[in-house]
């Protein structure tokens, strides 16, 4: 059996559990007498108006009871959200992008996780092939909806050559079990050429639309490539005329599944379009956006966001500066159109760098997998009274995939660097931060 560490780390100030005594350093051991594996476990069993809470603290057992308001938090925050420990994922994908890392990183970054609490809390991906009948029950009992699957094939030969485990053949069978249940799943397809693009992919979206409305969208993806995959399966990567097929496919798809089912259904992520070259669809064409997680429509709200920072920087005055934007190669037009209209303000002058991903390889086009050095690299030529305006989805903890952090690439380049919201909005409030 694992060990638990239900340490807490914080309680709330006037909160019910610090008004009943309860301390940071305790260990949480139950809830009403049920034992607390996560920070789900705590939410489900603590949502009740009374919960006696046993605590273990310096070897003693102390046990309080609170009353309070039903559904309100106790007010406790806890060390880790998963008292027993992350569950691993037990696949081989051929297209895991984690095996593709060089090695020397920290250790968090090559934790593949499949917990399903994760893909609750967060929106993380799981594969359900982990799943026993514990664990559905839970889910079940405790409304965890919605959880997002990557399903990536319904054909069960593909899937488990896909997935390099006998056991994801089965996975319409899971869905299904968990549509049955009432909990909602928001899919996900990784596409691979050659491997489930073609007909596959066309049987798999259809496949998923006999589960809607509990199957509530379909995310097709495509696949991550780094220069580390030797001894990998090769594949492919996803070129313009494969966008372009992928593009047409969905957009009959999702003409069926509005006639048939009221809803587009299924959404191809951004690459898509701007691998092949097409613009972005109208901001409803999203339907509210439900894989926003994975790329699907960030640039449409990047464009939406660009409108409003155009509008406003009309009638904008602010103090002269010189600013950087750091962008990867796949936004690099969406961002220089930024930096055109930042221009438009009286005494801003504004550029972009443009970041090669040499660190992963330039198959790797998206900002969060920007690198220290690769950024470090690339404004070699920056000017000491420039700002350098970093997006903060390449950044984690205050680093860089390379362990670099910002004050080691501000010191690296001789120039200040920030790291601010990757949006036209978050730009533009920066440069009002200067007036």
């Amino acid at each position: 059996m694992k060990k638990l560490n239900s340490k807490i780390a914080k309680v709330a100030q006037g909160s019910p559990a610090e008004i009943a005594g309860i301390r940071p350093g305790d260990i949480l051991v139950s809830l009403n007498a049920h034992k607390i594996c996560d920070v789900l476990d705590y939410r489900f069993f603590g949502a009740d108006e009374e919960v006696e809470v046993e605590v273990l603290r310096n070897g003693s057992r102390i046990v309080s009871t609170i009353r309070k308001e039903l559904g309100e938090d106790l007010g406790i925050e806890f060390v880790e959200e998963l008292f027993d420990g992350v569950r691993i994922c037990r696949n081989n994908c051929i297209f895991c992008f984690l095996k593709q890392m060089p090695p020397g990183l920290r250790k968090s970054l090559y934790l593949r996780d499949d917990d399903f609490r994760l893909s609750f809390v967060h929106g993380n991906y799981i594969t359900l092939t982990n799943l026993n009948d514990d664990d559905v029950e839970r889910i079940v009992s405790q409304k965890m909806s919605p959880l997002y699957v990557s399903v990536h094939s319904t054909d069960p030969k593909i899937r488990e050559c896909m997935l390099g485990n006998k056991k994801a053949g089965q996975i319409m069978k899971e869905l299904k079990r968990l549509a049955d249940a009432g909990i909602t799943l928001h899919a996900q397809i990784v596409l691979c050429p050659g491997i489930n693009d073609g007909e596959s992919l066309e049987r798999t979206v259809y496949d998923l639309g006999t589960l809607y409305p509990s199957v509530a969208s379909v995310a097709i993806v495509p696949v991550g490539l780094t220069r580390y995959r030797e001894g990998l399966v090769p594949i492919e990567p996803v070129d313009s005329v494969l966008a372009t097929e992928v593009l047409d496919a969905c957009i009959s798809w999702q003409q069926r599944f509005r006639r048939s089912l009221g809803t587009r259904f299924v959404f191809p992520a951004d690459e898509f379009y701007l691998l092949a070259g097409r613009p972005f669809p109208s901001r409803r064409t999203y339907e509210g956006f439900p894989q926003l997680e994975d790329g699907v429509g960030l640039s449409r709200l990047f464009l939406d966001d660009l409108r409003k920072v155009e509008r406003r920087a009309n009638n904008t005055v602010l103090r002269a500066g010189k600013y950087v934007l750091v962008t990867g190669v796949l936004a690099a037009n969406m961002v220089r159109e930024l930096a055109e209209i930042l221009n438009q303000i009286p005494g801003i002058r504004c550029r972009i760098c443009i970041v090669k991903n040499v660190f992963f390889g330039e198959t790797v086009t998206v900002a969060g997998l920007l690198t220290g050095s690769d950024i470090a690299f690339s404004l070699a030529d920056v000017a000491p009274d420039e700002i350098v305006l970093i997006p903060s989805v390449a950044l984690k903890d205050g680093l860089f995939l390379d362990d670099m952090s910002l004050n080691e690439l501000s010191h690296t380049v001789g120039a200040r660097t920030e790291a601010v919201e990757p949006t036209p909005m978050g730009a533009f409030k920066r440069l009002c931060e200067d007036t």
